[in-house]
């Protein structure tokens, strides 16, 4: 399947989502989901999370919905896009219609893990930042400190030849 091709079924995949979603709004509400008040969504209640007058703020209108449909499909698309042009072998209707199910998921799940990768990117450079690369001045690029098994540290390292140590029955012993 041509990644295009998968690109607009994936798109398709999360028209679906986005026609799910609206159905459930409409059902939840009884009328158009760009109609609903913020106020009606939940009783105004003063919270910590919530603005002042956040809570008599207008509805959105449809153009807010449409643009929000509109970046929903490009997700989706793109998403699986990149999925069918990676595995091109592997990637069928289905696959790509699943891939634009859930990309809008897949997208905000990842978004989460970018600052823990940034974070650990930042301590491995910072601990790079001592002016010598890390393992840099260790035996081999060991790390710092006594290494089990080395010689230095007063223990033998075993003999590899595990072959030369079993009998001809395989029971282990010098032959």
């Amino acid at each position: 399947m041509d990644w295009f091709v998968a690109a607009m079924v994936g798109a398709a995949g999360g028209a679906c989502m986005e026609a799910v979603d609206i159905i459930k709004a409409i059902k939840w509400h009884r009328q158009m989901p760009w109609n609903v008040q913020s106020d009606t969504v939940d009783p105004p209640q003063p919270r910590a999370d919530v603005r002042p007058a956040e809570e008599h703020l207008p509805a959105p209108g449809w153009r807010a919905y449409c643009v929000a449909g509109v970046l929903r499909l490009l997700v989706g698309g793109a998403l699986t896009g990149v999925v069918a042009a990676t595995y091109p072998q592997s990637t069928n209707p289905l696959v790509a219609f699943l891939v634009g199910l859930g990309a809008l998921s897949a997208v905000q799940q990842a978004t989460t893990l970018v600052p823990l990768m940034v974070k650990n990117a930042g301590m491995a450079a910072l601990s790079g930042a001592n002016g010598q690369q890390p393992g840099q001045g260790q035996p081999n690029g060991a790390l710092p400190g006594p290494q089990t098994g080395s010689p230095s540290a007063g223990n033998p390292q075993p003999d590899t030849g595990v072959a030369a140590q079993q009998d001809r029955a395989g029971q282990g012993g010098a032959v």
